[in-house]
C-alpha cells in the first residue's frame, strides 16, 4: 500500500511566479517508490488567481493537484479548509508549505524516514534572511551547531519536552513541518490568531498529543518574501503591529485555558505575556502622537477581548522606559 502525503499550500499573492516556484519545489522532491503526493492549493481570495501559475505543469503520475476556493480568512483558515478536505483513511502525512517558500529536494524523504520510525511530528531547519531559522532559538544553539554549512543532525525528543520548548518559542517554521495525520485529524489552526500565535498553538497541541517529536538541523527549505500577514505586522511601526501583539496576548490567554500548565510553565508563559504587554503599551503611547486612531482601535479591541489587560496596565506603564531602552538596542537585530 502506498504512502500518501498531502501538501497544504494556502495562497494569497499579488506577484506572479511565486506560487509556481513553491509547486516546482514540491514536484522536485526526491521520493522513494510507493509515495504519492497530493498538492492542495487553497485560494484565499487571492488578488492573483492560482490557475495561471499552474499552466504547463506536468508532474509525475505519483502527484495529484487540487485547488480549493474560500473567502478570505487568512493562512490558518485556508489550511483548515485543506485539512477538512482530507480523508484520514487515505492520508498518512500532512506537510505545510507557504506559497512564497520553497523546499529543497530531500525534505519529504527525510520527513517520511523519521515519521516511519514512530515519530508523530517532524520539522526541519530552513534559511531565513541569510541565516538558518534554528539559529534564532536558544534551545537549538545550545544543543546543536546550526550555523550555515554545519554538519546536519537529527534528534527525537518526547512530546512533553517539545511542548515545554514550544510553549515559550515557536521553533518550527510552518513550511518545514510534516506530521502524522490520522491520530491528529481533529487538530486545527485558530483563525482568530491571524497575525501571530496560530502556528505556535497548533504545534503545542500536536506536541501535547505526541509521544515523540523529531527534527533535523539540515536546511530543507528557504523562506520567501511574498505577501505575508506575519511579515506585514512584524514591523514595529506597522499600523498592524498593535493587532499582532494583541493576538499574541490572546494566544497566551488561550494557553492557560486550554492546557493544564504547571507553575513553572505558567510562569514562563506569563513572562512572555508581560514582554508583549510592554511592547504593546510602548507602541500605543508612541502612536498617540503620530497615529492616535491606531491606539484608540487597539484600546477598544483590548477592552472587548482582553479586559484583564487593564489590571496589568499601571505596572506595564512603569516598565515602558526600560523597555524603550532595550528596544532601541535590539531594533536593528534580525528576528525570526
Amino acid at each position: 500500500m502506498n504512502t500518501t502525503i498531502a501538501v497544504v499550500i494556502p495562497y494569497f499573492q499579488r506577484e506572479p511566479g511565486i506560487l509556481r516556484k513553491a509547486i516546482d519545489s514540491v514536484v522536485a522532491q526526491e521520493l522513494a517508490d510507493g509515495v504519492d503526493v497530493k498538492i492542495i492549493i487553497v485560494d484565499d481570495e487571492s488578488p492573483l488567481p492560482p490557475q495561471p501559475e499552474l499552466s504547463g505543469l506536468n508532474p509525475p503520475s505519483s502527484y495529484s493537484l487540487v485547488v480549493l476556493n474560500r473567502g478570505n480568512g487568512g493562512p490558518g483558515a485556508a489550511r483548515n479548509t485543506a485539512l477538512d478536505h482530507l480523508d484520514p483513511a487515505e492520508t498518512d502525512y500532512v506537510a505545510f508549505l507557504d506559497s512564497d517558500d520553497v523546499w529543497y529536494p530531500g525534505h519529504l524523504r527525510q520527513a517520511v524516514a523519521m515519521l516511519a520510525d514512530g515519530t508523530d511530528f517532524y520539522f526541519a531547519n530552513s534559511m531565513h534572511d541569510g541565516v538558518t531559522s534554528f539559529s534564532y532559538f536558544e534551545y537549538m544553539t545550545r544543543n546543536h551547531d546550526v550555523s550555515v554549512g554545519a554538519e546536519p543532525e537529527t534528534r527525537s525528543i518526547s512530546g512533553q519536552q517539545a511542548f515545554n520548548e514550544f510553549l515559550v518559542r515557536c521553533i518550527p517554521h510552518t513550511s518545514n513541518v510534516v506530521y502524522r495525520f490520522p491520530p491528529h485529524r481533529d487538530v486545527r489552526f485558530d483563525p482568530r490568531l491571524r497575525r501571530t500565535g496560530e502556528d505556535q498553538l497548533f504545534w503545542i497541541t500536536l506536541a501535547k498529543q505526541s509521544d515523540k517529536v523529531s527534527y533535523s538541523t539540515a536546511v530543507m527549505g528557504s523562506r520567501g518574501r511574498g505577501v505575508s500577514v506575519y511579515r506585514e505586522a512584524l514591523a514595529w511601526d506597522s499600523v498592524n503591529a498593535p493587532d499582532r501583539l494583541i493576538d499574541g496576548l490572546v494566544f497566551r490567554d488561550k494557553l492557560v485555558t486550554i492546557f493544564d500548565l504547571d507553575p513553572t510553565q505558567r510562569g514562563l508563559s506569563e513572562q512572555e505575556a508581560q514582554e508583549t504587554r510592554d511592547h504593546l503599551v510602548f507602541l500605543c503611547l508612541r502612536n498617540l502622537r503620530y497615529r492616535p486612531l491606531v491606539t484608540l482601535r487597539a484600546a477598544l479591541r483590548i477592552t472587548r477581548e482582553l479586559p484583564s489587560f487593564w489590571f496589568h496596565f499601571p505596572r506595564t506603564c512603569l516598565r515602558v522606559p526600560a523597555h524603550h531602552r532595550t528596544f532601541k538596542t535590539q531594533a536593528a537585530s534580525p528576528q525570526p
